[in-house]
């Protein structure tokens, strides 16, 4: 009899990397969990193959009903949508910022998924969608990373509250994204008068840090998480590589002066992006920068670590690639730059294109087989 893994947020990026790997994946079904299998999203994931039903995670109720029979489920939250999402403003209690609004619905989300994984007999794996405490091991010099802690409590809730559910659980921890520069969050090379490029960013600019191509790389995550006992704590990563290394790498593939890496404040983040967004913004990358993107939490385990992860040494079609640039301890990173082109697996990528379009996959559509 075939497995069944149930995803949460399937038109989203974490959840549509794992519907596309576990849609390959020999003896299993892929169900997915959408508010409205109707929409187009949605029905793009039934023509796959995919199950998509109707549930919500604000209603435990619906997700004990979308997660029966399931061996997998995957869990994930989105802390952004509704911190975009103007209608929240009229939710707020006294006194409460658009922040701790957002932590508080996203920690409540994450509660509902987890109740409802615990009620599911066939249950064999949860996988959590996670990240580190920054004002847990920061030791409460960061508290204004609410879309770290949300996710980091969690995990404590469960261990908690659901001691049996925690026996089936593993955690995965995903890095930085490799798209966070394209909504406005870091990352984005500036254009200097000189006609360099600059990487302004919170923190040490020396220090690796882990980066990932969320669409492409979390199925592989998940999927490894599954073959392998429970109680794993996976930083889940491409490439770590200092921010001095990437716009280096960055500057040199797009053939333009590298301006170097300038470090800013929080106070920089929150002049720029007033509201709350700069703040939470530079928290999470002083907090980064200087305790490490996990915290430095001694239970993580990185790929190289979970040996069911050989798989992720190479490239999706099963060919070699080589490391290129920044300070990367593997192969994880499958890509590799030749000739001014990208090469994902055995397909050529033309890089010759304007300096945001930079790294090639999945979610960059603008790039092309060569």
């Amino acid at each position: 009899m075939d497995k069944l893994i149930v995803i949460i947020g399937i038109t989203g990026t974490q959840g549509a990397s794992v519907a596309d790997v576990f849609l390959k994946e020999p003896g299993w079904k892929v169900r997915g969990v959408s508010r409205n299998p109707d929409k187009p999203d949605s029905k793009a994931w039934t023509e796959k193959g995919a199950e998509v039903v109707k549930a919500d995670i604000n209603d435990p109720s619906s997700l004990i009903l979308a997660f029966k029979g399931a061996t997998v489920i995957f869990g994930v939250t989105d802390f952004w949508h509704p911190f975009y999402d103007p209608e929240n403003q009229k939710k707020f209690k006294p006194g409460q910022t658009i922040n701790q609004f957002c932590y508080d619905l996203e920690f409540t989300q994450g509660r509902n998924i987890a109740d409802a994984a615990a009620t599911v007999e066939s249950l064999e794996r949860y996988v959590w969608s996670s990240l580190s405490s920054a004002k847990k091991w920061s030791k409460g010099k960061y508290t204004w990373a609410y879309h770290l802690d949300a996710k980091a409590y969690v995990d404590e809730y469960i261990k908690e509250k659901q001691p049996k559910l925690w026996e089936k659980t593993s955690v995965l921890q995903v890095g930085f994204f490799l798209t966070n520069w394209q909504v406005g969050i870091g990352g984005r090379p500036q254009k200097q008068p000189d006609g360099s490029y600059k990487i302004m960013v919170q923190g040490d600019g020396n220090r690796p840090l882990p980066q990932v191509v969320t669409r492409k790389d979390t199925g592989y995550f998940v999927r490894a998480l599954v073959q392998v006992p429970p109680g794993k704590k996976l930083l889940g990563y491409g490439s770590l590589i200092s921010w001095k290394d990437y716009i280096k790498l960055w500057c040199e593939i797009q053939g333009v002066p590298n301006g170097g890496y300038q470090e800013i404040t929080v106070e920089d983040y929150d002049k720029a992006m007033p509201g709350g967004l700069g703040r939470e913004v530079g928290e999470m990358y002083a907090y980064a920068g200087e305790f490490g993107y996990d915290g430095s939490d001694p239970s993580i385990i990185h790929p190289k670590d979970v040996s069911s992860l050989s798989d992720l040494m190479l490239g999706y079609d099963g060919t070699k690639c080589s490391v290129v640039g920044g300070t990367v301890p593997d192969d994880l990173y499958r890509r590799v730059f030749q000739d001014g082109r990208l090469v994902v697996g055995d397909v050529k990528f033309d890089c010759t294109v304007p300096v945001q379009k930079m790294f090639g996959s999945a979610i960059y559509p603008w790039l092309t087989p060569a």
